[in-house]
């Protein structure tokens, strides 16, 4: 394997932000931005990303946009390609056949099985191979190494806290009190995730639909997923009453059976005082090929994912605003800052939407 030439890293950056947008449209695919250069001349001949549903291989359209123009080329690629039949023919094949020259990956297969079985094929084909160590190319896909490696999501969960430690309010009919940089924010992570689940307490009180409402994303249609709790199901909310095209997953116990209407998926699966096991939920979700969850939760589900070690990014939108006896308490003991410093949690990222405010944490 080769060393990295100077430009390689910039043209792996080109790649990744190519792909980003892609996030959360390509199934159980992982999104993979590729890019056919001319390097001594540093020309671009042919660039593609995973299509929706992950219906063809980046490199394959690549290539193919390049025109016959790849001999002698360079190809960059966020993710390391395949050299094993899955839904498609190796992929390794098709860039021996158009001619390349040279392969710059960003990151490896996460598959502990297959790590290292593409550059391998490439470079017994006298293909010169390079891996770079590039952070944006495994941030890219951190959902569906997450999924191939510990069988469950990666999962994104969202708290709302306003100014007196409150995750919400109590009771429905409420207006919304985070402002609309906030609430674009919001609407970012559902539209950059494959599915966005919420408890059916907290989605009722805030008669949330968990769709995307972005102009010009409003056809991403991930996979709703509501957890039911002890309380009856309302059914006249819009999540439940309104069809919209877009699927609704609801996980409930088997000594909790549900009647909801036509169109509306249930899922039993065992759990504890008519709450599902959120472990088994991740279990049944990974086996569907969701890599990327968003969860948007109230109190006590934010608890759970919590005490069960399931959040890999946890966002806290900060809203100045306080609700008082109105509201429900983030934590259901002490602090709720104190509860994710004990779970290690801590900062890597703070910005200001507007009057609110989000910072991001990662266990530490």
């Amino acid at each position: 394997m080769s060393e990295p030439s100077p430009s390689d890293v910039r043209w792996l950056d080109v790649a990744a932000r190519l792909a980003t947008p892609a996030l959360g449209s390509t199934g159980s695919s992982p999104t993979v931005g590729a890019l056919v250069v001319d390097e001594d001349r540093q020309l671009l001949f042919g660039r593609a990303v995973t299509p929706t549903r992950g219906t063809a291989q980046a490199e394959v359209l690549a290539l193919s946009e390049a025109k016959g123009l790849t001999q002698g080329r360079t190809l960059y690629l966020t993710l390391e390609p395949a050299a094993r039949y899955t839904s498609f023919a190796p992929v390794t094949d098709t860039i021996l056949y158009a001619g390349i020259a040279r392969v710059v990956v960003g990151a490896l297969d996460p598959d502990r099985k297959h790590a290292g079985q593409g550059l391998r094929a490439l470079h017994e084909a006298d293909i010169e191979t390079v891996h770079v160590e590039h952070a944006p190319s495994v941030l890219l896909n951190e959902g569906y190494a997450t999924r191939v490696t510990r069988n469950r999501p990666f999962v994104t969960l969202k708290v709302t806290l306003t100014a007196d430690g409150m995750v919400g309010y109590a009771a429905p009919g409420s207006e919304p009190f985070l402002g609309a940089e906030a609430q674009r924010f919001v609407e970012r992570e559902r539209a950059a995730a494959d599915a966005v689940l919420s408890g059916a307490a907290r989605a009722q009180i805030e008669d949330n639909d968990l769709r995307v409402h972005l102009d010009g994303l409003e056809g991403r249609a991930g996979l709703r997923v509501v957890v039911a709790g002890t309380r009856e199901i309302d059914l006249k909310r819009e999540l439940f009453a309104a069809v919209s095209g877009v699927p609704i997953l609801v996980f409930t116990t088997p000594d909790r059976p549900l009647a909801l209407r036509p169109g509306i998926e249930v899922a039993q699966v065992e759990g504890r005082h008519s709450r599902p096991d959120l472990r088994k939920v991740m279990s049944v979700l990974a086996d569907r090929g969701i890599n990327r969850l968003f969860v948007e939760a109230g109190a006590k589900l934010a608890e759970s994912f919590i005490a069960g070690e399931l959040i890999d990014r946890l966002h806290i939108v900060d809203s100045p605003v306080k609700l008082g006896r109105a509201g429900v308490p983030a934590a259901l003991l002490g602090r709720f800052e104190d509860r994710i410093a004990a779970a290690r949690f801590s900062e890597v990222d703070r910005r200001q939407l507007g009057e609110d405010k989000v910072r991001t944490l990662e266990r530490a």
